[in-house]
């Protein structure tokens, strides 16, 4: 501002102006990896690992950075721990960008959306985890606590001691009677002295198989009279007339043989006591309800002892005495049922004790839920005890439920609570870990006026093992709404030691449990009733939360309050699973499940229905030439197919048998034209549609003799007859991706005259390895490469965030381990202003001899972009190097990477010890540090080192491809700085395409603060000096021999300047590295150099 009055003003103009000095290298590299990796300290997700951050180039400073954004890198190992070189799981990005970290602390890393955990090999297809918090009733892990009682005396073998017994497990109902849920196990299901546990319902029974083959739950009455409790020992005849004497009733003799004297003792009616046969003796059943008094105290007892006169107890082998039925008892182990000779009620062979703790192989229920977060199972404790009360008391004796944690379980056993225990046992687990609640519905005139109403109530208290004695209440209604505050007030003053109630705003009354405890109620008058207060039912969900039906066993109260519920889980010996996600992959590993069609001249056709006589196996998978058919003694007839496994790398090779010639006949995968050729395409997976809720399933057998179509099968008007057709939907060894509503199920089957779709399955298994460019399919490791490829394709050409060349400033780019994406790559860098030099890699399995390096340098296969068949991409900003490294991964394990693993690092250590426009080759600068050989890797998979001789280096380098080689005392070395130039130009050496690539950022930024300046003689001068002085450092630093700026009139003329332009031109002659060294030796004869 201007002074007004005598003072100063100091004014500072910054006029120190220069060029910022390059970041250093800094590469951009591009991954693929699995998905929701573990960070480096196993604590969470790498988040540079989930799907929202798929594409999103992360600045990584060091290898723990990288560690914890992308999780440690991951090589494929086998069965054996070998690793499986050139696998298509191995993360050879993440590995490369970790070592050059090692000596670099600047990095940008962007993952492609690819899940490299989904192109796992699988048999099955995989199905999506459940939803966080789902239950699982383990049933294959869990151990049931079955002990069988042998009653037999100490001297006999097992004899009084219980064995434990693994039962069967049902977990699907075709397996039931009736094909329900509530049906007991078919005939046909297990042998004669089996157990069995039935999983279908929330409440899990215990079945027996006895010796009549009927399945009976045990601890009920024919579970009880499936075991003798009487066994004769005799097999003669006894005389008419004589009798015994069974539980008071006299039985008379009204034959000689035992099989009537059981009839006898049957017909006596007897309470609870039949008879029967068994190996020629008499055995005498109870079915628990028998006592030897006839009194209501049914203790399960048979009373013996002779008649009046004769010998009949011995004839048949019986001793006079008592005897008790078979038992079920529920118990600990450390309450050992009371069974043997010496005790008071011993029982007999077959009773069974549900050991209720896990020692010595009781119970251990799995109980497991599913944790969201961690995608893992968690095992939750889950003890057995007889009612919901037990379990309070047992689990927290402290706080009598509050202490309880929401979810916490416990198994239930005999879930009826009657007095006489059966096998069975439910699941519950916490609905709440607070106070115990339920709540009416609003009182109004629900009440008659006038009328008394009881009903009582029993509670829980804090460390005590039994309820509360019942309190009795008693209220006179009036009517109206004030019957609320009526009912509340009676519970208060009853003098319950937790249960409170009250009367909230809408005029319903809550009673509730302060401890979080249970409440036993009997609605004596139904007036709890009226009110609202109703049994929850599990299947409607109707009916008032943690209020429920008392157990039938339970004559005394109608409603249990609590806040245990039953648990809702799957009980099954698999983790349970969801439908497939939309979209997940599915890599089907299976080689020998083939489904081949064939074209009958008007559509597609299963394989045996126009080749009646060809194997009924389906297509002959295997590795050796088939000389008869699957069955082994067949004869090969025309039409069979053998498809060769012998050599996977280039599966499938399909024959076709000729019986006229005898010999197989190799078709053209390539040929999708012609009545010989083989077509490619998803085409069905089973013999229907499927149904609305069960996909299409079918053997390949099956497929073979149907002609069932999905309706995006390819239109067979459009192929020959004769054409094959390889269903790559049903067959194996590609990679599908699952299509949620693939299917139009509103539309009709065009490929199947139109037929509805309305009940088909709606969801598929698409193909997503796409065929090769010659039509032929995508197999084995090509199928999930090609995968990949797509996946890493699509990052780099759509990816804005990596466009950006103001804040994502990097000056080198590679995709270790992936040729396809050179091309991309030169794309990106074009878009980019050609900022960035591209280190490109040569596959793996490229061998050494000359004729297939020139074969693959010269592209002779004409591929269509770089990979396995030829080197196709020529760029002025791109080196490729040969052949691969060998080095060890974080684990210690031996692993092949590409060559970019090692040339990354290398041009980090070049530019530490001098300048991007030295070349990092040779004996100083073109060290590899970060392998111990190279090589590549032959057709057994295994990794065959070499190094490069003179002849192949000369191959490689007149094909624009540096070699990588060992030197005796320098070790591995880059030997080579040739770009893919497309002409012969100073672009063809990396260190000047370097050279350029620096000074294209430098002058950017030199010039940018110019922008807006008058364009003037002064502001020319200004910028040519800041160039002049650029280029004066470059020659002192060895990167130009000399230079020339102009930036005056002569360049900008005034129609430039009248266009707001201003011209700065620079001509460079660019430093050259030394790459051939030639020595002449000339021989004198002696003396004559000193002559000279």
């Amino acid at each position: 501002m201007a002074l007004i009055s005598p003072g100063v003003q100091v004014s500072v103009i910054d006029e120190s102006f220069y060029t910022p000095a390059e970041p250093g290298t800094t590469p951009m590299i591009f991954v693929a990896s699995k998905q929701d990796k573990a960070n480096a300290s196993g604590t969470g997700t790498a988040r540079g690992t989930t799907k929202a951050n798929a594409g999103v180039p992360f600045l990584i400073t060091s290898q723990r950075d990288l560690s914890d954004t992308f999780g440690d890198p991951y090589f494929q190992t086998d069965a054996s721990n070998n690793p499986v070189n050139g696998g298509e799981l191995n993360e050879y990005g993440l590995q490369a960008a970790y070592s050059y970290l090692g000596v670099s602390n600047r990095a940008f890393v962007v993952r492609a959306d690819v899940d490299l955990n989904e192109l796992s090999p699988s048999a099955s297809a995989p199905a999506a985890n459940p939803a966080n918090g789902t239950w699982w009733f383990d049933t294959a892990l869990t151990k049931y606590g079955i002990f069988e009682w042998n009653g037999n005396a100490v001297t006999v073998t097992g004899g009084q001691s219980f064995t434990n017994k693994i039962p069967l497990v049902i977990t699907n109902k075709v397996n039931l009677v009736g094909e329900v849920n509530s049906g007991i196990p078919k005939g046909s299901i297990g042998a004669v002295g089996d157990y069995a546990v039935v999983t279908t319902t929330t409440t899990n029974k215990v079945y027996y198989k006895n010796t009549s083959g009927a399945w009976v739950k045990v601890g009920t009455a024919d579970w009880v009279k499936s075991w003798p409790t009487v066994a004769g020992t005799a097999t003669g005849t006894h005389t008419l007339g004589q009798t015994i004497v069974i539980n008071g009733t006299t039985v008379s003799a009204t034959g000689t043989t035992i099989t009537q004297m059981a009839a006898d003792i049957t017909a006596a009616g007897i309470t609870g006591v039949t008879a029967g046969v068994v190996d020629g003796k008499l055995n005498i059943f109870g079915d628990g309800s028998n006592t030897v008094d006839g009194s209501t105290d049914d203790d399960g007892a048979i009373a013996i002892s002779a008649g009046a006169s004769g010998t009949l107890l011995a004839d048949l082998g019986l001793t006079a005495g008592t005897y008790y039925s078979p038992a079920f008892e529920i118990a600990p182990h450390t309450a050992v049922p009371a069974f043997k000779t010496a005790d008071t009620k011993t029982r007999p062979t077959g009773s069974v004790w549900f050991k209720t703790t896990d020692a010595n192989l009781g119970v251990q229920m799995k109980v497991k839920q599913f944790n969201g977060t961690t995608k893992l199972w968690e095992d939750k404790s889950a003890l057995v005890y007889k009612t919901n009360h037990e379990a309070l008391y047992n689990l927290d004796k402290a706080t009598g439920g509050l202490g309880l944690a929401l979810g916490a379980t416990y198994v239930q056993a005999h879930t009826t609570q009657a007095e006489n225990e059966e096998f069975d046992f439910t699941i519950f687990a916490r609905n709440s870990s607070s106070a115990t609640s339920i709540t009416s519905s609003a009182v109004a005139t629900q009440l008659t006026g006038a009328q008394s109403y009881g009903f009582t109530m029993a509670e829980s208290i804090v460390g005590q093992a039994a309820m509360s004695a019942g309190k009795a209440l008693s209220i006179t209604a009036a009517g109206t709404a004030a019957d609320a505050d009526t009912i509340a007030n009676a519970i208060n003053a009853a003098g319950f030691v937790n249960v409170v109630a009250s009367v909230d705003a809408s005029n319903r009354v809550i009673i509730q449990h302060n401890d979080g405890g249970e409440v036993h109620i009997k609605d004596t008058n139904g007036a709890l009733g009226l009110i609202g207060f109703a049994a929850f039912n599990y299947t409607t969900k109707a009916g008032t939360a943690n209020l429920y039906a008392a157990p039938t066993g339970d004559a005394v109260y109608d409603f249990y309050m609590s806040n245990w519920k039953i648990l809702t889980q799957t009980a099954s010996a698999t983790a349970p699973t969801a439908l497939t996600t939309d979209g997940a992959l599915w890599y089907n590993s299976i080689v020998d499940e083939v489904d081949i069609m064939v074209h009958d001249g008007q559509t597609w056709k299963g394989y045996q229905n126009v080749y009646s006589s060809a194997d009924p196996l389906g297509p002959i998978v295997s590795a050796t030439q088939p000389t008869t058919q699957q069955d082994g003694s067949s004869a090969l007839v025309t039409g069979d197919i053998w498809v060769s496994t012998a050599d996977l790398e280039n599966y499938p090779q399909v024959h076709k048998y000729n019986a006229d010639l005898a010999k197989w006949i190799a078709l053209d995968e390539g040929d999708q034209t012609s009545e010989d050729g083989i077509l490619f395409a998803d085409a069905r997976y089973g013999t229907s549609g499927g149904t609305a809720t069960l996909a299409p399933s079918g053997t390949i057998a099956e497929l073979l003799v149907s002609d069932h179509l999905d309706t995006d099968a390819p239109d067979p008007a459009l192929y020959p007859k004769g054409m094959l057709l390889w269903n790559l939907r049903r067959s194996g060894f590609n990679v599908k991706k699952f299509v949620r509503n693939h299917v139009d199920v509103t539309a009709k089957n065009i490929r199947m005259s139109d037929v509805s779709m309305a009940l088909y399955y709606p969801h598929r298994w698409v193909t997503e390895s796409a065929n090769q460019v010659d039509g032929s399919g995508s197999f084995g490791r090509k199928a999930q490469r090609k995968v990949i490829i797509q996946a890493l394709q699509a990052m780099v050409n759509s990816n804005q965030d990596i466009r950006d060349d103001e804040s994502r400033l990097f000056n080198v780019m590679a995709c270790p381990g992936y040729s396809e994406l050179i091309g991309e790559m030169v794309a990106l860098n074009n878009d980019r202003g050609l900022t960035a030099f591209i280190v490109g890699d040569t596959p793996f399995r490229l061998a050494s001899d000359g004729t297939t390096l020139n074969n693959w340098g010269s592209n002779t296969a004409l591929a269509v972009e770089d990979n396995d068949n030829g080197a196709v991409t020529r760029d002025e900003y791109l080196g490729m190097f040969y052949p691969s490294l060998f080095t060890s991964d974080n684990a210690g394990n031996n692993v092949i990477v590409p060559a970019s693993h090692g040339i990354l690092r290398t041009l980090a250590l070049s530019d530490q010890v001098s300048f991007p426009w030295f070349a990092p080759a040779g004996t100083r600068r073109g060290g590899i540090t970060n392998a111990s050989a190279a090589g590549y890797i032959d057709a057994e998979g295994e990794f065959k080192s070499i190094a490069l001789n003179e002849g192949q280096r000369d191959t490689l380098y007149a094909n624009n491809i540096n070699p990588i080689t060992f030197l005796t005392g320098a070790g591995l070395v880059n030997f080579g700085q040739k770009t893919r130039a497309k002409n012969a130009s100073a672009l063809d050496r990396i260190n000047v395409a370097r050279l350029v690539i620096y000074l294209r950022s430098q002058l950017k930024k030199l010039a940018k603060p110019y922008i807006f300046e008058p364009n003037d003689k002064i502001t020319r001068d200004e910028i040519k000096a800041q160039a002049d002085s650029l280029m004066l450092e470059l020659v002192s630093q060895r990167a130009l021999y000399d230079f020339l700026v102009v930036c005056d009139e002569s360049n900008n003329t005034p129609s430039r300047i009248d266009r707001n332009e201003l011209y700065l031109d620079i001509a460079i002659e660019p430093v050259k590295a030394v790459e051939f060294i030639y020595i002449p030796l000339r021989l004198k004869n002696t003396g004559e150099i000193s002559g000279l």
